[in-house]
């Protein structure tokens, strides 16, 4: 007899167990070590039910990362679209950055600093314009070179410098603790006044 087809609930209920059993064990054996059937026996379901919610353990590892990362681009857009000077914009969108990598330290690790194992398939690149987080960067600093506040240059390349900047702020403290850094949001703080004073014209407000 044919097992009877789960209901939504129950299907939500399952796929809200493995991906909390896929985050505890990414939080203590890190991504190297996770496999299908050990998330599978710590969330108490089959093999085959994970890829029956989630097309491959690639997919359910940055489903864990990708509500939070979603927000974050929501409120990166309500800064670039609120009124205001485009300096103070420009350090209110380095501040949201900063701040989710200091309160999400799980989610950003997972989502920015993955390093992908050479045994999984590097994913299609999405050009650098076309990314939400920078796309939002781009639109301010193009403001803010309209109106003579920033330097002129091309906005795109700006904003990978800032963004690896500021990657690089929250990231080198965790990746190289055999140095004595400063703690992250110390570090992001003092980035996003090297930075500012940078991007901005000299005297300009």
């Amino acid at each position: 007899m044919a097992r009877p087809a789960l209901t939504e609930e129950q299907r939500r209920e399952s796929r809200r167990r493995i991906r909390e059993a896929a985050s505890a064990l990414y939080a203590t054996s890190g991504l190297g070590d996770i496999s299908a059937r050990a998330i599978a026996k710590e969330a108490g379901v089959s093999v085959g039910t994970i890829y029956s919610h989630f097309g491959s353990l690639a997919e359910l590892m940055q489903s864990l990362w990708r509500q939070p990362v979603r927000q974050l681009v929501a409120d990166l857009e309500k800064v670039a679209n609120q009124d205001g000077p485009p300096r103070d914009k420009l350090r209110l969108l380095m501040e949201t950055y900063v701040g989710f990598g200091e309160r999400e330290r799980a989610v950003y690790r997972g989502a920015f600093m993955f390093v992908r194992p050479e045994s999984h398939d590097k994913p299609p690149a999405i050009p650098l314009k076309e990314a939400g987080i920078s796309s939002h960067f781009v639109n301010v600093i193009s403001e803010g070179q309209e109106q003579g506040v920033f330097r002129p240059g091309d906005p795109l390349e700006i904003t990978e410098l800032l963004w690896a900047g500021l990657h690089g702020s929250l990231s080198l403290p965790d990746n190289l603790d055999r140095v004595a850094f400063a703690a992250p949001e110390t570090m992001g703080q003092r980035m996003i006044d090297v930075m500012l004073d940078l991007v901005c014209e000299e005297g300009a407000s």
